[in-house]
């Protein structure tokens, strides 16, 4: 009996901890579509960018989403990942979230989400054009 009440209490904590992960995945994911395109624009594609190139593009974000950036894009070695544990965790976070646990560079987070699909322009079909684009009418 107290088994299923300690399994039970296991997969309402394994639930919480997922939401948890959910919501840092999106917090992760807002930060790589706001800032890919101003350090691309702002300093070109590279493979690392520096730690005040970083803070410079991430000045109008919050504290949480400016270690987020720094974490992202900047270069490993000039962070001191040693004496930063919070960026060292978020790191290993992005690395087994987005890289299947493998290291990552800056121009691999910039490749993370390629570009979209239809940009504009002129739809062929008028079926579609009046049910939606990616409607099945």
């Amino acid at each position: 009996m107290w088994y299923t009440k300690l399994i039970i209490n296991y997969r309402n904590i394994n639930k919480g901890f997922n939401m948890l992960r959910f919501i840092q995945r999106r917090r992760i994911k807002k930060v790589i579509k706001l800032m890919s395109t101003r350090l691309v624009v702002g300093y070109g594609s590279r493979e690392y960018f520096s730690v005040g190139q970083v803070k410079t593009s991430t000045s109008e974000l919050s504290t949480c989403q400016q270690k987020i950036a720094l974490a992202l894009y900047a270069n490993p070695q000039e962070l001191d990942l040693e004496n930063q544990p919070e960026l060292q965790a978020i790191r290993s976070d992005v690395a087994h979230d987005f890289f299947s646990g493998a290291d990552y560079t800056a121009q691999d987070v910039l490749n993370l989400f390629g570009a979209g699909g239809w940009k504009g322009g002129r739809m062929e079909d008028g079926m579609s054009h009046h049910f939606g684009m990616h409607s099945r009418y």
